[in-house]
C-alpha cells in the first residue's frame, strides 16, 4: 500500500475512532441526496443521482474531519462517447468553519480518498471498471457547504462537491487532465448530532461569541463582588454574616467582631472583655447562678444564700466589706444602660437583706477633661445609680450616700501601650473604659 493510501486510510477512520473518546455534541451522522455530472469534455445528460452517508467529529468549534461515502451514477455523452457508469467513493474531508453564526453556518473542505465505478460505452460495447483502493483510484475532493440547524440535534446541509482523480480515467472512461478528469456533484440532506451536549462544541459555536459569553458570565461574576448590602465592606459573595446593622465593625469573612470569643457580638456585648472560656448570657455578661454579684468563675461558693454579703470570691461574710459589684458607664455620659441592671440587682438584694446597711456610691471618669468637671461627671454617675436604686428597685433614700473621686484612683492606667498585631496602642483605647465607673461601699 502506498503513503498516499495509508494517509487516507488514517484519515477515513479518525472521525470513527475519535467517537469514542467524544466527550460533547460534536459527532454527526449524515444523510445526502443530489446529482453528479462530468466535468470534462464529455458531459452527463438528464438526472445522474448521487447518495451519500458521513460521519463527522469536530476536533474544535471551527474545524472538523469526516469520512464519507458516496454511491452514484450517470450517464451521457454521444457517439463512441456514450456512456453509462455507476460509481462509488469513499473519501476523508478536513472542514473549515469559515462563517459561523448561531442560525447557519458555512465551511470549506478537502481531503482525498478512492474512486470505484463500472461503466460501459454503449456503442463501442466495451466495459471499463476500476476498484476501490487500486493503482488509479486516488482522488482529490473539494466543497463549500451550507448547514442550517433545524433542532439541537438535526442540521440541513447543502454542499456543492468536486471530484478529481489523481490518474486513471474519469468516468466517461476518458482521460484528460486532472482539473477536467473528473466530476461534481450537488447534494443536500440532514446530519444528526449525538453525544454530550455543549454549546461550547457545538457546531454553531462561533469562537467570537463564546469568548463574549465567558466575559459576559466573567463580568456577572465581578459585578456581585462590589454588591454589599449591609454596607460592612465586605461584598455580599463572601460576607458570611449578610444583615449586620450599620457601622458595625467586622471581621475579613463579614462577621461582627466579638473581641472576647464568648460567641456575643461586640455591639450586644455588655461585658466584650470576659475570660475565655466562661460561659455568658445572650449579652455577654458572665453567668452569676446565685446573683451574688461575683461571677461563676470565680465563685468559691456558686450557691450562697440570697441576698447575703460575700465577698470577691464569691464567700459569705458577716457585716461590712462585702463584694458589690462595679458598674460602667459610656464616654461623657451618666446614663446607665440597662446591661448593668443585672449588677444593680443584686446590690438591691443585699440592701433588702440586710435593713441595717447603709451604702456609699461613689462615682468615677477617666483622665480626658478637667479635673473639676470629671468629678462633677463622676457625682452624677452616682446620682444617677441611686436614682435607680430608688425608683426601680425601691431602696429607701436615707439608706444611699452619693460620692465621687472624679478622675482620682483610676482602675485602668491610662499611660500605658499596649502591644497589638497592628502595632503599640493607648491603653485608653481598649480598657479606659474600667475607669468610667461607680463603685460600692457598705456602711
Amino acid at each position: 500500500m502506498s503513503i498516499l493510501k495509508k494517509i487516507t486510510f488514517v484519515l477515513l477512520s479518525l472521525p470513527i475512532l475519535g467517537y469514542s473518546q467524544s466527550q460533547f455534541h460534536d459527532v454527526n451522522i449524515g444523510v445526502s441526496l443530489g446529482s453528479l455530472n462530468e466535468t470534462g469534455e464529455v458531459k452527463s445528460d438528464g438526472l445522474s443521482p448521487v447518495f451519500g452517508i458521513n460521519i463527522s467529529k469536530h476536533l474544535n468549534s471551527q474545524v472538523s474531519v469526516s469520512t464519507n461515502l458516496i454511491l452514484g451514477s450517470s450517464s451521457g455523452g454521444s457517439g463512441d462517447d456514450k456512456f453509462d457508469t455507476s460509481l462509488m467513493a469513499l473519501y476523508a474531508n478536513l472542514s473549515y468553519y469559515i462563517v459561523q453564526h448561531e442560525s447557519f453556518a458555512v465551511y470549506l473542505s478537502g481531503g482525498v480518498g478512492s474512486l470505484s465505478f463500472d461503466g460501459e460505452l454503449e456503442n463501442a460495447d466495451s466495459d471499463f471498471s476500476q476498484k476501490l483502493f487500486s493503482n488509479n483510484s486516488m482522488m482529490l475532493t473539494r466543497a463549500i457547504g451550507f448547514m442550517y440547524p433545524v433542532t439541537n440535534s438535526i442540521n440541513i446541509s447543502a454542499s456543492f462537491n468536486l471530484y478529481n482523480p489523481l490518474n486513471g480515467d474519469g468516468l466517461d472512461n476518458y482521460q484528460e487532465e486532472m482539473a477536467k478528469n473528473g466530476f461534481s456533484a450537488f447534494q443536500v440532506g440532514f446530519t444528526y448530532g449525538f453525544g454530550k451536549e455543549s454549546e461550547e462544541s457545538a457546531e454553531w459555536s462561533n469562537p467570537i461569541d463564546v469568548m463574549t459569553n465567558k466575559m459576559n458570565v466573567v463580568e456577572d461574576q465581578v459585578a456581585t463582588l462590589v454588591i454589599d448590602t449591609d454596607g460592612d465592606g465586605v461584598a455580599d459573595k463572601f460576607d458570611k454574616e449578610n444583615n449586620t446593622p450599620q457601622g458595625v465593625a467586622v471581621d475579613g469573612s463579614g462577621r461582627s467582631l466579638d473581641v472576647d470569643s464568648d460567641g456575643v457580638p461586640d455591639y450586644k456585648d455588655i461585658d466584650p472583655f470576659t475570660a475565655p472560656g466562661v460561659a455568658v448570657d445572650s449579652k455577654g455578661l458572665e453567668l452569676d447562678d446565685d446573683s451574688d454579684g461575683v461571677p461563676n468563675s470565680q465563685d468559691l461558693e456558686p450557691n450562697s444564700p440570697e441576698g447575703c454579703t460575700v465577698n470577691f470570691q464569691g464567700v459569705q461574710i458577716v457585716g461590712k466589706g462585702a463584694f458589690l459589684p462595679t458598674v460602667y458607664f459610656d464616654v461623657s455620659s451618666s446614663k446607665l444602660d440597662y446591661g448593668n441592671y443585672q449588677r444593680l440587682a443584686t446590690v438591691a438584694s443585699v440592701l433588702k437583706a440586710n435593713p441595717s446597711y447603709k451604702l456609699r456610691v461613689i462615682g468615677f471618669a477617666d483622665s480626658v477633661g478637667d479635673s473639676e468637671a470629671n468629678y462633677k461627671l463622676g457625682l452624677s454617675r452616682a446620682n444617677a445609680v441611686i436614682e435607680i436604686l430608688i425608683n426601680t428597685f425601691s431602696i429607701d433614700i436615707n439608706r444611699l450616700i452619693a460620692d465621687s473621686q472624679g478622675e482620682n484612683n483610676l482602675l485602668a492606667n491610662e499611660k500605658v501601650k499596649l502591644k497589638l498585631k497592628d502595632g503599640l496602642r493607648s491603653n485608653s483605647d481598649g480598657t479606659r473604659f474600667l475607669n468610667r465607673r461607680v463603685e460600692f461601699i457598705i456602711e
